[in-house]
């Protein structure tokens, strides 16, 4: 009889456990997933982080070229020091790796629900789609509209990064906290300006091997004109 209710008061105490895992991961699991990701990150070697963040940036300068040349609109806001949480679980929240096709599908089809709104991007991940975010209550230029006041809204109240493409003009545009500027649409340039606004930010901060100067030498390296071997 002892056996029977030591038996059960196990099978009780472990569906209680069960249980208690399953509340923390509903609750905390986009957390905790980062976290997760953060240390992978930590662990990683300087060449193979320098080569991740470069696929990065060069993957991102290219979907903003396109839809810049093609004047798609487009708001894409990358998390930094702040959480943007609230705006990724109110969003059509994912969990997908970055590649430009995904991104420029989604902007281009005007006719899906995911069209409107940002897409949000945590930990270089792609977390969330149609996340609709605060706009600014600042007065601002008639040129800019509901992206680009939505960018600074979020900005505002945020350490994080918001890039507009203008549907009327293809201008980009990137925000970081109450500092603005229009992009370049050249692939060296924006790669370079890109690389530089995440560099002066602390957005590296997680790769303990990578310093901004590794980035900006990268850069650099890339914008190097190459010399012709002769035959």
């Amino acid at each position: 009889m002892e056996t029977v209710i030591s038996l059960a008061i196990i099978i009780i105490l472990l569906l209680v456990s069960l249980i208690a895992v399953q509340i923390v991961f509903t609750i905390y699991g986009s957390e905790i997933r980062v976290f997760l990701s953060r240390l992978r990150f930590a662990h990683r070697g300087r060449n193979e982080d320098l080569k991740f963040i470069m696929s990065f940036i060069n993957n991102f300068a290219s979907v903003l070229i396109k839809m810049s040349s093609d004047k798609v609109g487009a708001l894409i806001v990358i998390e930094n020091k702040d959480s943007l949480l609230p705006y990724i679980n109110i969003g059509n929240r994912i969990d997908a790796a970055f590649f430009p096709e995904f991104i420029t599908s989604i902007f281009y089809n005007k006719k899906s629900a995911l069209h409107d709104g940002a897409v949000i991007i945590r930990n270089w991940r792609i977390a969330s789609l149609s996340s609709y975010l605060p706009m600014t209550k600042k007065v601002v230029n008639v040129e800019y509209g509901a992206r680009h006041r939505a960018a600074f809204g979020v900005c505002e109240k945020f350490d994080c990064f918001a890039f507009v493409v203008s549907e009327t003009n293809g201008n980009i545009t990137a925000v970081h906290l109450d500092e603005f500027k229009k992009l370049s649409p050249s692939p060296e340039k924006l790669v370079s300006e890109i690389a530089r606004i995440f560099a002066s930010s602390g957005i590296f901060a997680h790769h303990k091997t990578l310093r901004k100067t590794d980035i900006l030498t990268q850069v650099e390296e890339f914008n190097r004109p190459k010399l012709l071997k002769r035959k």
